[in-house]
């Protein structure tokens, strides 16, 4: 009886708490204790403990504490290279045998960026409610801490690298062009030419790509030149500010089609535009519950259905009544 409990003393020991390693992934993909604890929902104090256990444990430093957060030391950086790879395979795991399971019940997560999440995909969720009553949603914006390919069932992203354990479609492209509110121009006036558009307010969504600057590839007009009165990281505030007469922005024109009574479009003979893809893990798809929110968010960007989301820019006049300003001189 002895060896038997002596063995299995052993085996406790030597068990690993996955727990401390979620926290240590945590930390090191937030950068800082605080970070961390606010993704995991526990308190700051805890993360800090169970991040000494797990140094102990391993007998190494993982982090060095700084006033402005935490960075890797040598060992931590192998760590998380193991900690993202064991956390791939839980995950692998649990596709492959939850594939078995052809019930529409259960929790389906999603990746999404904050505006699509906002303002396209919120307003379509009660239909698939009512649809899939069993089915529960859950929404990560890909901007959190806790987002990640492995984090989410499935992923709507506009990055198109594609990991060797994701498989990605394209689903279509997101079009931007300049949109103030009816009530700034109705306050400020309409610009008649480029030049009277550079004296008014505008505003900027600093997370763009460089290609989505507003001027970006007018040699006339730069950002140098622009005088930009109200920046965010976050879509949904801006395009919020510009629906209420904040200023004129880069906006996607899918919003034309939605708020045509509020929205103006500034159409100076430019446009940018970004694709999007809808990333799943190998292998997700043949679980039925998965499969059925895949299809719905196809079908959300059906390109003939939406010509909004079309690879090749449709104007928002061919679509909308929204009130297009062309330049007068």
């Amino acid at each position: 009886m002895g060896g038997i409990l002596s063995l299995d003393n052993d085996l406790r020991r030597n068990v690993f708490d996955w727990d401390d390693l979620q926290i240590f992934h945590a930390v090191a993909t937030t950068g800082s204790m605080s970070a961390a604890a606010t993704v995991l929902g526990c308190q700051q104090s805890t993360v800090s403990k169970r991040m000494r256990q797990l140094e102990s444990r391993l007998s190494a430093q993982l982090i060095e504490r700084r006033a402005d957060g935490v960075v890797l030391t040598r060992a931590g950086s192998a760590a998380l290279d193991y900690a993202v790879t064991m956390q791939r395979s839980a995950q692998r795991l649990e596709t492959e045998l939850a594939g078995m399971d052809r019930s529409l019940a259960g929790q389906v997560s999603l990746r999404v960026p904050d505006g699509l999440a906002t303002y396209w995909l919120a307003r379509h969720i009660p239909e698939f409610q009512r649809v899939n009553p069993e089915i529960v949603l859950k929404i990560i914006n890909d901007r959190s801490a806790a987002a990640s390919d492995t984090a989410a069932a499935l992923s709507l992203t506009f990055t198109p690298d594609k990991a060797m354990d994701t498989e990605a479609r394209a689903l279509g492209s997101v079009h931007y062009m300049p949109m103030a509110s009816r009530d700034f121009i109705a306050t400020y006036g309409a610009p008649r030419s480029l030049e009277d558009v550079l004296t008014l307010r505008f505003l900027r969504l600093e997370q763009y790509d460089p290609s989505l600057h507003l001027w970006q590839r007018k040699a006339t007009a730069t950002d140098e030149v622009v005088r930009y009165s109200f920046t965010a990281d976050i879509s949904s505030v801006l395009f919020e500010t510009i629906r209420h007469g904040g200023g004129i922005a880069m906006a996607p024109t899918y919003l034309a089609s939605l708020y045509p009574d509020e929205l103006v479009v500034l159409d100076y003979d430019f446009h940018q535009d970004v694709r999007f893809w809808l990333k799943n893990s190998p292998g997700s798809l043949g679980i039925t519950r998965i499969k059925c929110v895949a299809d719905w968010i196809a079908e959300l960007f059906n390109r003939r259905l939406h010509p909004w989301f079309r690879e090749e820019f449709c104007h928002p006049s061919e679509f909308s009544d929204v009130e297009v300003i062309k330049p007068q001189t």
